[in-house]
Formats: C-alpha cells, structure tokens, sequence
C-alpha cells in the first residue's frame, strides 16, 4: 500500500468530503488542546485538499479554518443541501463537551460566519459517535449518541433550528453504557445500529420508535470497539471486540442468528480500534487496532490480504532518531492508529489517523490485487450485446436480472423479412417474387417490377419457354412469320436448281435474316434453315 500524502501535526477526527466537485477535500477537527500547557483553548475545524488528482499530492493545501469553544470527537459530512447556500452541504461535529455543532462548509472556505447551530441534548461527556444518514431522501437526519448511553436523532431540514428526538418512544431507551458507535443502514433508510461500551449492539426501527433486535456480541463488559453496515447486503453487520485477550471482528447475519455470528477474523493482537467497510467492494474492510497493524480483509477468504505499513520508507530515518528516546519504548505506541476511513468519492483511497498527529492518505489498489480479483469498483455497472433478429441483451447495476429484448428500428423491413423466410421455409418462390412483382406494379416502379417478375420466372418448370415468352419472343408467332415469309418466296425445288456452287451467294435481305434469327432464338432451326435457302 502506498502512502499518498500527508496532514503534520494533526490529532484530529476527520471526515471525507461526500461533494464530487470537491473530492478530494478532507475535513479535520482537532482532538486535543490548541494550548502548549493544561489549558483547554478549544478545538479547530480546518478543510484540507489533498489534491491527490492534481499531481501536487506532497502538499496539501488548507481551504478554510474555523476555531470552536471545544474539541473534536467525531465528525460527519452530509451532501444535504436546504438552500443554495448550502452548496457543499452540512457538516457536523461530535464535541467533547457534549454538543453536536452545525456548519456550513461552504462559509467556512469563504471565510463567513459558518457556525449554523448548536445541537445540546447529551449530557455528562462527548458525544462519541455521530453519522448522518446515507440515503439521499433521508440526508438531513443525524444520528448521535453519547457517552452517557443515549442515542438522539436530530432533523436539519432547517440546520439553523433542528428537531431532535429519542428513537424509542418509551422513556426507557439509554443503553447503560457509552455509545461507540452510531450507524444508519445501507439499504432500509429507517434501520440504525448503535454499539456501546457494555458489549451490546442495538438495532433500532425508526418507524416502529423500538429496537428491532439487540446483538449480545462481548461478554464481560466488553466494548464493541466499533460497527459497521455491509454497504450492499441491508441484513449484514460486522463489529469489532475492544479486548486485547480476544480482538476479532466478527461476522453478522441478522436472518441466521442475533446471538451467535456468522464468521470471526482473527488476526489482531490487540483490541481493534476502527472497522471501515469498503463502499465501493463488499469484500473489502480495513481495521486497525492497539497491535499497531492496519488490516486490509478479503471477506471472501476472511484473511488479510495486506497490511498499511505504519512506517513509510521516506519515514525510517527520523522513526530511528525517535525510538532513542526514552530507550526506544515509545516510537512504535506513538504510530498507532485510531482511525481508518474510506473516501466514499477516490476509489482505493484510504484515510488513518495516528498518535504521532499525522493525517495520511493511502492508496490500497496495488494490495487489493493481491487477493487475486479486480476491485469491485472496476467491474461494469451496466453492459448491452446485440444479436440478430433485433434482439438486445441487457444488464444493470440496479437489477440482478438479464433482459433480452427485440428493438425494432423499422418495422416495415422487419415484415419484409419474416415473408421472405416464411417463403423460403415453404419453398414458394414464385408466389412471393410474383407478389413483389405485383407491389412494385401497384407503386408505378416499372424497373423492380421486371426484377422480380424475371425471377419469378427461373424457378418455373418450364423456364426457357417462360423467359422466351416474357422477352416478347412466341414461338407459334414466330413459326406463322416465317411460313408466311416462305409464301412469298418462288417454289423451293426451283431454287434448288438454279443454285450453282460457282455462283457468288447473294447477300440475305433484312428481313430474312431478322426471321432466321428470331427463328434460331425460339429453337426453330428448320424454319430458319427454310428461310435460308428461300433467300437464296
């Protein structure tokens, strides 16, 4: 995996831009203190272009900054737009003090007053989890939850005066622990998750206002570090242990079974810390847990395929000057990696953020191929053959079905065409040339109509007599002319016996030649060897 740039001296919760004319923009809210000492100064909101595309990807450049009354503890970025003043949508930050802040990204790069709202329904900590709901109908709901158990909606279809409500209609809907994560379904816009820190996963109906099932998936008060949705299966769930005796990520299949998972990955050592499903490839996640190891999954194996080096080669030198210090225990700890994230936006590109205060930006593709398959996002999304006879074969992204269908672009050759097989299977080759003859004659074509009726001709019995015939040339006529041109001629035995082999021939006349060719065309060489003597 390749490191593509990076943000220095960051601790930060962070969160893609979801806006395409804006791709590569990155939003980052400071984790820690602004201060050098004990005092908190409050946090910062900051929008950075890794400019990944524009081939300067070694420095990116800051779009606009904000300072807030306090620190970050997750981030969330929604394509919502009220108003055209919200052209790159709303963005919402998780703070430490127990609010969740509105802004306007859009005023934050034009350097305007960006701050829309302020959201304070927690209480008694951070808000630790927050996701605005992925479906385009459903952009304006965001989901938070806290570290005081509670999971609040919030609806901004007017961000500058939001409606939060409970999604359980009943009083008794903390979950006894804090929320680690909050997670809107793929597929089904009214489903939300939220894992807690007392091992238990809640997944919760909007519509009903109740919980739809409750996954016990740790034991012994352990966390479920982290959650996520199967970007294109609405019923798969995969979670994360946070114990460092047992770290796996295990498998859920909510129509097989809410108590016992359907396949664990094992291959950390530590307590798994982030989970991000690919959006772009089901069968794609990555993790990153305390062991300091970044895990590239193949879902289809349920092995690792690769890994996210902590330490880049141009990175080694100073990672050696660093590990000196104190004896060298605390370089490795300072890379370790609390956060993974995909950018739903650059395919096979990955965020992380470390200990260290860096911000990176990865590229995963050259590992993906290691699994011996093409990232889910090269193949098509839709593909159209065509065939003879018109037909369409057809297939879409939005469907699982293949569709053959017949496109008539002229329907008039098409019926031209089914006569001409029909006669072809039946062998009546003369009633259909004499019917295309017939056709032409009726629209005034003269020429096509002689086509056809001379093929028609050819596949009589009796075609030399018929083609004689149809070319003007009748043989009872033609024997009559020439049984009328012997007539005018002296008796034949008298011509015989004027004849003399040393006489010079006389030329033929016009006409006796015209009549011995015609005669010679219709096969009647007596006739014309008749005419021939009579001419002398």
């Amino acid at each position: 995996m390749t490191r593509i740039t990076q943000i220095e001296d960051r601790g930060a919760a962070v969160a893609w831009s979801p806006i395409k004319s804006h791709a590569d923009v990155i939003a980052v809210g400071s984790k820690d203190s602004g201060s050098i000492g004990f005092d908190d100064c409050g946090g910062e909101l900051e929008l950075y272009d890794f400019n990944i595309t524009n081939g300067d990807a070694a420095s990116p450049s800051i779009l606009g900054s904000v300072t807030t009354t306090s620190r970050f503890s997750t981030l969330s970025w929604t394509t919502a737009s009220p108003t055209p003043q919200f052209g790159m949508g709303l963005l919402a930050g998780g703070m430490v003090d127990g609010t969740v802040q509105i802004w306007n990204p859009h005023s934050i790069m034009n350097k305007s007053e960006s701050l829309i709202s302020t959201i304070s329904k927690h209480s008694g900590g951070a808000v630790s989890a927050l996701q605005f709901n992925p479906h385009a109908t459903s952009g304006y709901e965001l989901a938070s939850g806290g570290s005081d158990g509670e999971v609040y909606i919030s609806n901004l279809e007017r961000p500058d005066a939001p409606h939060t409500y409970s999604p359980s209609s009943t009083d008794n809907h903390n979950q006894g622990a804090e929320i680690t994560r909050v997670a809107w379904n793929t597929q089904v816009s009214h489903i939300l998750a939220s894992s807690t820190g007392n091992g238990s996963t809640t997944v919760w109906d909007m519509k009903q206002k109740k919980p739809w099932c409750e996954l016990k998936c740790e034991n012994g008060g352990i966390a479920v570090s982290d959650m996520a949705w199967n970007p294109s299966e609405g019923l798969h769930l995969v979670t994360a242990s946070g114990d460092d005796r047992n770290p796996v990520i295990k498998l859920w299949d909510l129509r097989a079974s809410t108590t016992m998972p359907l396949a664990q990955l094992e291959g950390h050592t530590g307590a798994v810390m982030k989970l991000a499903w690919c959006p772009n490839d089901a069968s794609l996640l990555l993790s990153c847990g305390k062991d300091n190891r970044t895990i590239l999954w193949d879902l289809f194996s349920l092995k690792p395929i690769d890994e996210i080096a902590i330490l880049d080669p141009l990175d080694v030198e100073s990672s050696n000057t660093e590990e000196n210090m104190y004896g060298g225990g605390l370089g490795s700890s300072t890379k370790l990696r609390y956060d993974v994230q995909w950018s739903p936006l650059r395919r096979g590109v990955v965020s992380t953020c470390s200990l260290d205060r860096k911000v990176q930006a990865h590229s995963v593709v050259g590992a993906i191929n290691k699994s011996g398959r093409a990232p889910g996002w090269l193949k098509r999304p839709s593909g159209v053959s065509s065939a003879h006879g018109g037909r369409v074969i057809s297939f879409g992204a939005s469907s699982k079905t293949v569709k053959i269908q017949r496109k008539i672009e002229e329907p008039q050759l098409k019926a031209t065409s089914e006569k001409f097989e029909a006669a072809i299977a039946n062998r009546d080759y003369i009633g259909y040339c004499a019917a295309r003859s017939q056709n032409a004659s009726s629209a005034n074509n003269a020429s096509e109509a002689q086509i056809w009726g001379f093929m028609q001709i050819i596949f009589e019995a009796n075609a030399r007599e018929q083609l004689l015939l149809y070319l003007g040339f009748d043989p009872v006529e033609i024997g009559k002319a020439a049984s009328q041109f012997q007539e005018q001629k002296e008796d034949i035995s008298n011509g015989v016996s004027q004849m003399s082999l040393q006489s010079p021939t006389q030329p033929m006349s016009k006409e006796a030649e015209f009549t011995v060719k015609q005669a010679l065309m219709v096969g009647d060489f007596e006739a014309a060897v008749e005419c021939c003597f009579r001419s002398n």
